[in-house]
């Protein structure tokens, strides 16, 4: 491959072990929830440093209708390119209508715990740390029986505990009356508008530390009631040390809180210019990711909307304000045509600059019957960041790429440890695909699994300051991102074609620094967080 064209795919086949299929429970009366798929988790939930997946499905509706849905799946990653269903024996049998995903430690074992949001109660997976999981999410006090569609895992209040953000999407239930939407005449039924449901209130729910938590929504300054959420991620957006929560919206406006540090927020979306698009209208949000794509330390912010409205990103200007840069990247055009979910601003190529993907995919089947040449399947696309903040889209990434699907969440990590990132994309009422990396290498990389003692133990919101001989990396642990997924917690740094790294600056959720001076390039390790809240140098543990 040329460096224009260095990003590349491969699909795995039946070899991968991985049997699970989605069930979206779309059927001919179009019940609104069908609509938005299920999530997916990339984390080791058995510690043996190799990186596992969940499949959290929907599934037919009415709940007590009969199914054929195996529910819920989790598979161990055997180490070899294969996984094997171990769904059973971890407890995480479930056939309900389960959304978005997000995994951490929440009650700081050291072992990587479940929360899956759903369409009735939520559900929240302690790790035993033997393989088994149990659900304590109504003694925990976040069962939240309303609907439910994403979640992220943050320490909002620098305590050390890991807290949760639930998008809440809207009111709806299966008995409620409800309009027909399509051509009633001939009995063509599609669905409704997401402007058909009334939003409801998201949820912040604060870790107590004891295996409970406590609904501070209102506490905390960010009770909104105006956002059918779908996508949500927690990340130092103004480099103050402290955790922000963007919010994407269905046919909303976005929500941006900056945490003030004191365990409340600013609720500031409409004047830091996150809220909408560059027209100032309100777009459909799907999925959502933040990461410094020019350069500058800085965080950008990348939205997946719905087809005529474009993919979004925002640039930040000074961590308080955003501007819609979108054009001048060169997206517009190749994302109008499609309804974009799953996405990521990750550097597949190792050349130190994110790239960018989104999976796409229309709500509807049967668009052609009233006349419109709308088909459900679209094809996934990857940019790729040529820098100075501008993108190309990639011609050919592979097999993957050449059929459309009807695609929803996507997860990202190095589920092989060969330093690159891979891809798992989720798929309406079919098999997930799972991508392997295989991009042409345009330079190195390094690769950082953070674990905290005085900040929570997953480093969600740490930060990291690589210096090289040609330039400075800014990275971050983020909470959340992609749609209804939850991503590989470690950091995999592309760091381009360089000779050396001098110094890797770490900025802990405690406020403590580390300083890394001994960095061996394309090569992942564990860095423990230091004790003392003094500028520290410190050796690593590598894991290989």
């Amino acid at each position: 491959m040329s460096a224009a064209n260095a990003i590349g795919f491969r699909s795995a086949g039946a070899e991968s072990g991985i049997d699970f299929k989605q069930t979206s429970g779309n059927g001919a009366e179009k019940y609104f929830p069908t609509i938005y798929g299920s999530g997916i988790a990339i984390f080791d939930y058995d510690g043996d440093g190799a990186l596992d997946l969940f499949f959290a499905t929907t599934r037919e509706l009415p709940l007590d209708a009969p199914t054929s849905c195996r529910g819920n799946r989790l598979y161990r990653n055997r180490g070899d390119g294969a996984f094997e269903d171990v769904t059973i024996q971890s407890g995480l049998v479930h056939i309900g209508f389960c959304h978005g995903v997000a995994a951490g430690d929440f009650n700081g074992d050291g072992f990587i715990d479940l929360y899956v949001a759903a369409l009735g109660p939520d559900s929240l997976y302690i790790n035993d740390g033997d393989g088994y999981f149990h659900d304590e999410a109504y003694a925990a006090g976040v069962s939240n029986d309303d609907w439910s569609t994403a979640a992220a895992a943050l320490d909002y209040d620098g305590d050390g505990n890991l807290d949760l953000y639930v998008t809440g999407y809207g009111r709806w239930s299966i008995d409620a009356p409800r309009p027909y939407c399509g051509d009633q005449t001939k009995r063509i039924r599609v669905h409704c508008s997401p402007h058909s449901i009334e939003p409801v209130r998201h949820a912040l729910y604060r870790n107590r530390g004891d295996g409970t938590f406590e609904n501070t929504t209102e506490a905390a300054g960010i009770a909104r009631e105006d956002g059918r959420g779908l996508g949500v991620v927690a990340a130092d957006l103004d480099f103050n040390g402290k955790i922000d929560i963007y919010v994407v919206n269905d046919e909303c406006p976005n929500f941006l809180f900056m945490n003030r540090g004191d365990a409340t927020f600013d609720d500031v979306g409409e004047i830091a210019g996150a809220a909408r698009s560059d027209t100032g209208g309100a777009m459909a949000g799907m999925g959502v990711d933040a990461e410094d794509i020019d350069g500058d330390g800085k965080p950008e912010l990348f939205v997946t909307n719905f087809r005529g409205e474009y993919n979004t990103l925002y640039r930040n200007l000074d961590g308080r304000s955003f501007q819609d840069v979108s054009a001048r990247a060169g997206i517009v055009q190749d994302s109008l045509p499609d309804v974009g979910w799953g996405c990521a601003l990750a550097d597949f190529d190792s050349d130190g600059l994110p790239d960018m993907f989104v999976c796409n995919g229309h709500v509807d089947d049967n668009l052609q019957l009233l006349g419109e040449d709308v088909p459900q399947a679209e094809y996934a696309k990857i940019w790729r960041n040529i820098g100075d903040g501008k993108f190309r889209l990639v011609a050919d990434p592979g097999p993957f790429f050449r059929d459309p699907r009807v695609a929803r969440s996507a997860a990202f990590g190095d589920l092989n440890d060969d330093g690159a990132i891979d891809i798992v994309v989720g798929v309406l009422d079919s098999k997930p695909a799972l991508l392997w990396n295989e991009s042409n290498r345009l330079g190195s990389w390094i690769g950082l699994d953070l674990i905290g003692r005085q900040s929570n133990r997953g480093a969600i919101g740490a930060r990291v300051v690589v210096h090289t001989n040609k330039g400075i990396i800014t990275r971050q642990v983020k909470g959340g991102g992609s749609y209804l997924a939850s991503n590989d917690p470690r950091l995999l740094i592309g760091v381009g074609a360089i000779d050396r790294i001098d110094r890797v600056e770490i900025a802990w959720p405690s406020g403590i620094k580390q300083t890394l001076t001994e960095v061996e390039l394309d090569a992942m390790r564990v860095v423990r967080e230091v004790e003392a809240i003094e500028n520290a140098t410190s050796h690593q543990e590598s894991i290989r």
